[in-house]
């Protein structure tokens, strides 16, 4: 998939700034990416919270319309994976909710899409560039400054992106750390597997598949855990399948500016 993406991070980044006169105090950081959505299959993933903070009101793709029935993605399909299938939305601006169950016979709820979150759009209409615009997604307590992807003990698969909106190597600039308990062999990821989507002119040809491997220079290794391969590369607004089969959760701790 081909992304663009331009992040205007400096947009609201007002954090210790108050006004004279409102007394309005901001976190938030805002921006946007435009992702291209080919024809045929790709990989998506929300890389902001909802432009009001509201994780929770995430409705992220854009199908704009003049009028119903104009949506520019009308008939696309929307993959959400639920752990072990996934659910399938239409795209359809004649319903109230903009989308539809599987067949396009009734309306169904958007889909919430929450950051970290990964899904498929097939799309047979044609390209699109859908402009993703929201705030980064900042958590507090216990990893205060940071934004965080759990990753729970029995979802053994899941369909997962950085919250944080960047993209490039999955370690070195997504933070996904394998972290140690002692020396090389003891990481906490160690056995388990990154499946990255491998989708060729619109067609999914199955995976390309990483064990994680702490032994391994570049702490990732083939399928079969014989020899290095370079870290996988996860894109802006892009995703992977993870494998999790050690039965211990995970917090994908991602810092602004890693």
């Amino acid at each position: 998939m081909r992304t663009k993406a331009l992040l205007i991070a400096a947009a609201a980044l007002a954090a210790g700034v108050v006004t004279s006169q409102a007394q309005v105090y901001s976190q938030n950081i805002v921006g946007y990416v435009n992702s291209v959505v080919p024809f045929g299959y790709s990989v998506q993933s929300a890389p902001f919270d909802a432009a009001n903070g509201n994780s929770a009101t995430n409705i992220v793709i854009n199908n704009p319309v003049s009028g119903p029935g104009t949506g520019p993605l009308d008939g696309a399909y929307l993959y959400v994976w639920g752990g072990s299938s996934f659910a399938v939305y239409t795209f359809d601006s004649t319903q109230p909710t903009g989308f539809a169950d599987a067949g396009d016979n009734y309306a169904t709820n958007a889909p919430v899409l929450n950051p970290g979150t990964a899904f498929y759009i097939n799309n047979g209409v044609g390209a699109y560039t859908n402009t993703y615009v929201g705030t980064v997604h900042i958590g507090s307590g216990t990893y205060p400054g940071t934004s965080t992807n759990v990753i729970g003990a029995t979802q053994v698969y899941t369909f997962i992106s950085p919250v944080i909106p960047v993209g490039g190597g999955l370690t070195s600039v997504c933070g996904f750390t394998n972290v140690l308990s002692a020396g090389p062999g003891t990481g906490n990821l160690d056995g388990d597997y990154v499946n990255v989507p491998a989708i060729t002119n619109g067609v999914i040809h199955g995976y390309i598949q990483y064990t994680v491997d702490s032994t391994q220079p570049t702490g990732y290794a083939d399928p079969s855990d014989s020899f290095a391969v370079p870290e996988p590369q996860i894109p802006v607004a892009g995703g992977f399948l993870f494998n999790n089969t050690l039965g211990t959760s995970y917090n994908w701790i991602q810092t602004l500016g890693q």
